[in-house]
């Protein structure tokens, strides 16, 4: 009895995600398309830097309208899988990093991510790439060399992608009513800035040590774009009043390494000594502030 009934479950099964089955979703849709059952995950990503990758005035200006052939591919990549560059897609390249560049693939036809879910609209493999660092490689090629050099154990995502707990993954009738809420992580990526804890401050023999140690990569850092670190020390001397200014660049490749100390000279007998630290991000207009302190 029980045998037959798992055998007609089975096939009911079946002929349910036949009859549900959303074959345009396998066409490599639009993310506004995704959003019909996956509401919540596609306000988190459409308030990210994934989505506006491709239509940022910024990234216009830089990639001379487009032009730079170079920077394209992974503002609107076509698939994204572990350590390999993306190509440019042909389709909806205003969705920039969208949710089916990350989530279909062209080899199974089906939607991959972390968790084992059962998606009658379309099918789902479980695929553990996506909570490894590697799966950023492609595009983030430079900040993932850096983050190799420092033998952590946090992953990309367990900064970028926040744990949100237990949620729901599907919000639309019928299909929310075939998944508990499942562990869940922050689709906004964002880009988080260092604390105060993160930076080590040190005076040794009127040298001030200025160095890198909760941030696992450089500081700043990006593959494209040129966020800088600007560094201000003010200090009393014999003399009066004196500033030492120093700006950090990622193009530059003047920014602080994870564990290597910046050193800046003082003059002798000084005293006061204040260091303030801005941050300021390619897309940004304004300096936003990490650290203000005075050490003597």
């Amino acid at each position: 009895m029980i045998l037959l009934f798992l055998l007609f479950f089975l096939f009911s099964c079946a002929k349910f995600e036949e009859i549900v089955r959303e074959e345009d979703l396998l066409q490599r849709p639009e993310a506004k398309r995704c959003s019909d059952c996956h509401r919540e995950i596609f306000e988190e990503w459409k308030n990210s830097r994934h989505a506006k990758a491709w239509v940022s005035e910024h990234f216009k200006l830089e990639s001379e309208n487009y032009t730079k052939n170079k920077c394209l591919s992974c503002h609107a990549p076509h698939q994204v899988d572990p350590d390999k560059e993306p190509i440019l897609r042909v389709e909806f390249k205003e969705d920039g990093v969208g949710c089916v560049a990350c989530h279909f693939k062209e080899e199974t036809k089906a939607m991959h991510g972390p968790l084992k879910v059962w998606s009658p609209p379309h099918p789902s493999k479980e695929d553990l790439s996506y909570i490894k660092s590697n799966f950023c490689a492609g595009c983030h090629q430079e900040t993932f060399k850096q983050w190799q050099m420092v033998k952590t154990e946090k992953s990309c995502q367990d900064c970028h992608m926040p744990s949100l707990g237990k949620k729901d993954l599907i919000q639309k009738f019928p299909f929310h009513l075939f998944h508990l809420a499942k562990p869940r992580h922050s689709h906004e990526f964002p880009a988080l800035r260092a604390k105060p804890e993160d930076l080590k401050l040190e005076i040794k023999e009127n040298k001030l040590y200025i160095t890198n140690v909760g941030v696992p990569h450089n500081l700043p850092t990006a593959d494209q774009g040129d966020p800088k670190l600007y560094i201000t020390v003010i200090f009393d001397t014999p003399e009066g009043q004196q500033t030492i200014r120093k700006l950090l660049s990622a193009q530059a490749k003047t920014a602080l390494e994870y564990g290597k100390p910046l050193e800046l000279d003082l003059p002798e007998k000084s005293e006061g000594i204040r260091v303030v630290i801005h941050r300021k991000l390619s897309h940004q207009e304004e300096r936003e502030l990490i650290l203000d302190k005075t050490l003597r």
